[in-house]
Parts: C-alpha cells; structure tokens; sequence
C-alpha cells in the first residue's frame, strides 16, 4: 500500500513538473522580436514624451516602469530628470545616458533572443545624419523578463560574443 502511494506521489509530481514546463515553454514562446522591437520602441516614445511638459515625479516613475526595469528607471531618472517650476521633466539631448537609441526600425535593426534576454541593436558605421551624428560600433538594448512582463534592463555598446558571430 506504501508503495502505491509513493508511486501516485511521483506520478503527480512528474504530471506538475511537465505542466508548468510546458506553460514557461509557452510563455517564452509568445513573446516574438515584433514585440521586442515594439516594446523598446514604446519605451522610446515614452522616454522622448518626458520632455513634453512638466508633471508629477511618480506621474514619470510610474511611465517609465511600464516599460523599464526598476534599476534603469532609477538610473535614467537620476541622470535625465529634472525639478522645473511646474513639476519634473527632461530635456532632450543627442548624447544624454540611459536613452533607447535612434534605431531605424527597418532591416538594419537587428533582434535575437538568447540566453533568457532579448537583445535588439543596430551597427553604427559613424554617419552623419542633418544635425544627428553617431559614433561607430554598435548599440544595444536588452530586454530582460521582470516579474512576468519583458522591460527594458539595460543600454549598452556590447554584444554578447555568440550575437557577435550571428552578424558577421
């Protein structure tokens, strides 16, 4: 009779176990580059409208964590946020830190997932653009999953070495 039990134990817990890896294979399997690409673009929009009018410290806190992670919030409220008369905003700049890129949103822009992250980015040769410059080499925004909902987790000029080779 123990045995039966032990059994049934294990066939239950096997049944769960498969259940809830098919359900994180499902999940991660729902959320496509189209999305990334439209998730970093929406953070974009929400980073530029910022500068907009003057509004509320959490009214900004609270549109910047739609889209972005809690640490990257702080990091860009820090670096872009200012007090003015009426409330809190930013003020645009080419060169200011922690600000989704210029992408073009055409083949140039570049999407892979690997190793649990989103990586989306476009190579730089060192154009100048009207007023718009860049520098060469690449920019990268990498969308990690934060409780359930993928977010902007960082802005950098690396890629990730196996990414490296997919583009040569």
């Amino acid at each position: 009779m123990a045995k039966r039990r032990l059994l049934l134990l294990f066939m239950i817990i096997g049944l769960v176990t498969a259940a809830c890896g098919q359900v994180t294979q499902t999940q991660a399997s729902t959320f496509k580059d189209k999305q990334a690409l439209a998730l970093v673009n929406e953070a974009f929009q929400t980073q530029v409208s910022l500068s907009e009018q003057p509004q509320s410290f959490e009214a900004i806190e609270q549109q910047l964590h739609t889209s972005f992670t809690k640490e990257l919030t702080d990091e860009f409220i820090k670096e872009n946020v200012v007090k003015v008369e009426k409330g809190y905003q930013t003020f645009g700049s080419d060169f200011a830190p922690y600000y989704i890129p210029f992408f073009k949103y055409d083949e140039s822009t570049q999407v892979e997932y690997a190793d649990g992250k989103w990586y989306i980015w476009e190579e730089r040769s060192g154009e100048q653009e009207g007023p718009v410059s860049t520098a060469p080499g690449v920019e990268v925004v990498v969308l990690t999953k934060d409780k359930g909902d993928w977010k902007v987790s960082s802005i950098t000029n690396e890629l990730p070495e196996n990414l490296q080779n997919m583009n040569e």
